[in-house]
């Protein structure tokens, strides 16, 4: 390669690491707003000047408000799917590897305010856009972690007639509705139900009632 060909291949890196970098900002920016306002009380303009980027750069990117917010659904479902595949781990016992996968995913709600309200939003407008998302969320997820199913009921651990959604869904509504539901149900307990005393007891309330409901149980 020559000297001119290497200078031009630095540039055109720069430039892609660049454009990276950008749409990360717009749609951390994004995820924020969104989730404070709902997409139809935000505005692109905010958007842009909250990330730093020009508007019609924004509109580049994305196209428009509608699109940058399906964007930001995927992005922010990418990142759980991200979590729960580092947690599971093909030939470990199927209990820790549940354990460890609902662990990081109800953690990740705790530290993740922005995606709580978000899906509450989603949740208000009826899932208008989350629709375009969550289907190929779970296929990824169930082809992702299938072989952990299999590998679990094939060694007795799971119950065989399992149906991985509603599993993917239990865990869904048991942890996120201790988030979206927690300034209600705060007087119903003195402590902050954001301590670290009580996140783990509701975790742990939470993989009992999983346990109960997926594994097998072995007569004594």
């Amino acid at each position: 390669m020559s000297n001119h060909e290497k200078s031009m291949s630095k540039k055109g890196d720069g430039r892609e690491q660049r454009s990276e970098e950008s749409r990360a900002r717009i749609l951390n920016s994004a995820t924020k707003i969104f989730a404070e306002k709902g997409l139809d009380g935000s505005r692109i303009d905010e958007i842009a000047e909250d990330a730093g980027i020009n508007k019609r750069m924004l509109y580049h990117y994305y196209g428009s408000k509608e699109d940058l917010y399906v964007e930001v659904l995927r992005y922010n479902y990418h990142k759980i799917y991200a979590v729960g595949k580092n947690a599971f781990n093909l030939g470990h016992d199927p209990k820790e590897n549940v354990t460890r996968a609902v662990r990081a995913y109800f953690y990740f709600l705790a530290e993740n305010e922005s995606f709580v309200r978000l899906i509450s939003w989603e949740a208000l407008n009826r899932g208008r856009y989350a629709g375009k998302v969550i289907p190929q969320f779970f296929d990824l997820v169930e082809l992702e972690f299938g072989d952990i199913i299999k590998d679990g009921i094939k060694r007795k651990y799971i119950q065989p007639d399992m149906d991985f959604r509603q599993v993917i869904l239990s865990v869904q509504a048991l942890c996120l509705a201790y988030f979206n539901r927690r300034e209600i149900v705060q007087p119903l307990w003195q402590e902050d139900l954001l301590s670290e005393k009580m996140l783990e007891a509701r975790l742990q309330h939470i993989l009992a009632l999983i346990f109960n409901g997926i594994f097998c149980h072995k007569e004594e």
